[in-house]
């Protein structure tokens, strides 16, 4: 009787075991996992080219700014290289620790310009990721997304049918375009 019992519950249990596997199996297939790539997204869209073209006008005035006193150290360098064999020791101490000095300057100049970019490029992509954000978190909630993940995040393989970025990237655009 013993034997009996345990085998209709061995059976009963093994048939809720597999019932919960197709079932759990079936809520897994309809789940869908999906994957952009936040880089290429802002790279590609249009808000995220002009924060390139604004940071890259940055750019080019720092160098316009730091050429001439790069080339006056550059002098310096050359002089001190050239004349310090007929200059008294005094002479060639006082021209190096000039050199040295402006050598200062210009690598603390290069660490402000530096820092002003990055504080500029926070500035003017802190708008842009949080709508880039906001259409992400609305594109997995209207498209039945169980979880998008940054392709660049660490993914070490994924379907490329997975990949949404060119529709965030043309959502982000048209939001983008909207506000102007």
């Amino acid at each position: 009787m013993n034997v009996r019992i345990v085998s209709v519950f061995s059976i009963v249990a093994l048939w809720a075991g597999m019932i919960c596997l197709v079932s759990s199996n079936a809520i897994a297939a309809e789940q869908q996992i999906v994957t952009v790539n936040i880089q290429e997204v802002l790279l590609g869209s249009t808000a995220g080219q002009e924060v390139k073209k604004v940071l890259e006008e940055k750019v080019l005035d720092f160098q316009q700014k730091f050429q001439a006193e790069q080339g006056e150290v550059e002098a310096m360098q050359a002089e001190i290289e050239k004349k310090s064999s007929v200059w008294s020791q005094q002479v060639r101490e006082e021209k190096e620790r000039d050199y040295q000095k402006r050598v200062r300057e210009l690598q603390l100049k290069s660490e402000d310009a530096q820092f002003e970019l990055q504080q500029l490029e926070k500035q003017v992509m802190e708008p842009v990721v949080a709508e880039l954000q906001k259409v992400i978190a609305e594109m997995g909630e209207k498209n039945g997304y169980s979880m998008i993940l940054d392709s660049r995040a660490g993914l070490l393989y994924f379907d490329k049918t997975l990949d949404i970025s060119p529709l965030v990237q043309k959502e982000l655009d048209s939001r983008q375009k909207d506000k102007k």
